[in-house]
């Protein structure tokens, strides 16, 4: 006989007995079977899997060059209702590189998931189970949802990677229906080895209440007529999930078909950003202890890529971490720009971000260094050119301290030492565009305040700056500060550029 969905607490308990079982002790019964398990070792490429549902699956991955099997982060990466796992993990795999993480999405392709739900609610026997009241027969076995396909994949890569056997969790990475997914695999799944997850822009949720009655608290908006009880509510919200929302993801129902616009979604909120704030403030109405947080991108749309580094700020950081407050224009008086490369060398040698291919757009690179005396959150801050001053915008989380630097490639997936020093990529344009003929570049507060700004040639027929070099920049090379930091700004020599060190390689940061 095939047991139905049991809450997992009680599934714990059934398995393990009475006694506490940590995650590093657990073994999930069902591990995934894997075919191109080598991918895992290699530092791109994929592999594929059977779900539990005898449907076989692909998830691509990304290792990071310094990525420590035994201790070097894991991180599954759950993409929306286009299904485009490469994408999503293109738009991670520059921050699991500078963390030393191995990222892999799991695809859930629509030949086989037709509908969005039968990804992000994989809970029923014949599709979401639905209305308030609770019905075992219509329940999937706990370990056949498609949430514990994660458990299954975790538990086999541990079996394929020998440096990984004693692995305790995994990170999560959800953005829109991945974000779904996300955030219903803690609520229904909450002893699963996730250590710590981010759910971004998700078009709605599973309210973590009940209340009989109310249409908007019934599954699959609420918990009502679901098997999950109070005290798995509470466990969920003894995990650690960032919700995170992107301030400009503000399309409505009418406004994007992708959005749900059923009447229990609108009482959630008219778009992906109110709905988000309705779900954290429902926890804050619970009353309970939780370590659910909200966090917000400025200037973000319904974009993974510019979701991406904030995501990453969150996942990757150190336990206990807390994202700055943006700093006003007068806090980041002492940032200097100290070298721009707008023109990378042609072929191999213009390969400044060391991803191993030159491009004329990814390798592009500005350098900035903190002269001050205090630290300066650049949270929300851009850095763009003439036509557009957030190219880049910096993640949450960025902070430079007095005397340290920070990289921002045009993209691509920066692969090196770079000094020690933050390394970003531009991902709210794509990249920097810095036109070698004539441009402004610079660096803004949240709200467009021009704090620095430097431009060259013809300014690309904006004002030029205070900071202005005649000459145009096509020189094959960047241009560096001489001396560094107050200097003149002259053509670099060499190898053309030193993103993070001295233009003669030495350090740039003590």
């Amino acid at each position: 006989m095939t047991r139905r969905f049991l809450p997992p607490i009680l599934l714990l308990a059934a398995a393990h007995g009475c006694g506490a079982t940590t995650d590093c002790e657990r073994r999930d019964p069902y591990p995934a079977i894997l075919t191109g398990a080598e991918t895992l070792t290699q530092r791109a490429g994929s592999l594929s899997f059977v779900a539990r549902d005898d449907n076989t699956l692909t998830a691509t991955t990304y290792r990071a060059t310094g990525f420590d099997e035994a201790t070097g982060p894991i991180v599954f990466v759950l993409h929306g209702a286009r299904r485009d796992a490469q994408a999503y993990l293109a738009a991670i795999a520059p921050y699991a590189e500078r963390a030393g993480a191995l990222a892999i999405a799991p695809e859930f392709p629509e030949r086989l998931y037709p509908n969005s739900e039968d990804y992000t609610l994989g809970l029923g026997v014949n599709g979401p189970p639905s209305g308030g009241t609770y019905d075992a027969g219509e329940w999937r076995p706990e370990s056949d949802t498609t949430f514990m396909e994660l458990e299954h994949l975790f538990e086999a890569i541990k079996g394929a990677l020998p440096g990984a056997a004693s692995r305790c969790d995994y990170l999560v990475f959800g953005h829109s229906a991945g974000a779904q997914f996300t955030h219903r695999l803690l609520l229904f799944h909450p002893t699963a080895r996730v250590r710590r997850a981010v759910a971004a822009n998700a078009g709605w949720y599973t309210l973590p209440v009940s209340s009989s009655g109310d249409a908007n608290t019934e599954m699959p908006y609420g918990l009502t007529g679901s098997p999950v009880s109070a005290q798995d509510v509470t466990q969920a919200l003894s995990r650690e999930l960032i919700v995170l929302l992107g301030q400009a993801d503000t399309a409505t129902a009418d406004e994007d078909p992708d959005l749900r616009g059923t009447d229990e979604a609108q009482a959630q909120g008219t778009n992906r950003l109110e709905r988000g704030r309705h779900f954290m403030a429902t926890v804050e109405g619970l009353g309970e202890p939780h370590r659910w947080t909200q966090s917000e991108v400025p200037g973000a749309a319904h974009n993974v890529t510019q979701m991406a580094g904030s995501a990453a700020w969150w996942l990757f950081r150190p336990d206990g971490a807390t994202p700055c407050q943006p700093s006003t224009a007068a806090e980041g008086a002492g940032i200097v720009f100290n070298e721009v490369l707008a023109d990378p060398p042609n072929d191999a040698p213009g390969d400044a971000n060391g991803d191993g291919a030159r491009d004329n757009l990814q390798d592009e690179l500005v350098e900035l260094v903190n002269t001050g005396d205090s630290a300066v959150c650049l949270a929300g801050w851009g850095l763009g050119d003439a036509e557009d001053s957030f190219r880049h915008r910096f993640p949450v989380g960025t902070s430079l301290g007095p005397g340290e630097a920070l990289v921002v490639f045009g993209g691509g997936v920066p692969t090196g030492p770079f000094g020690g020093v933050t390394v970003q990529i531009a991902d709210f344009d794509g990249s920097l565009n810095l036109q070698n003929a004539g441009d402004v570049l610079r660096l803004s507060t949240p709200d467009g305040e021009t704090v620095l700004a430097l431009s060259w040639g013809d300014c690309a027929g904006s004002a030029c700056a205070a900071d202005h070099l005649t000459d145009d920049l096509e020189r094959d090379a960047a241009i560096t500060r001489s001396p560094e930091l107050t200097g003149a700004w002259v053509t670099h020599g060499g190898a053309g550029y030193s993103p993070g060190t001295m233009a003669d390689g030495g350090a740039l940061v003590e």
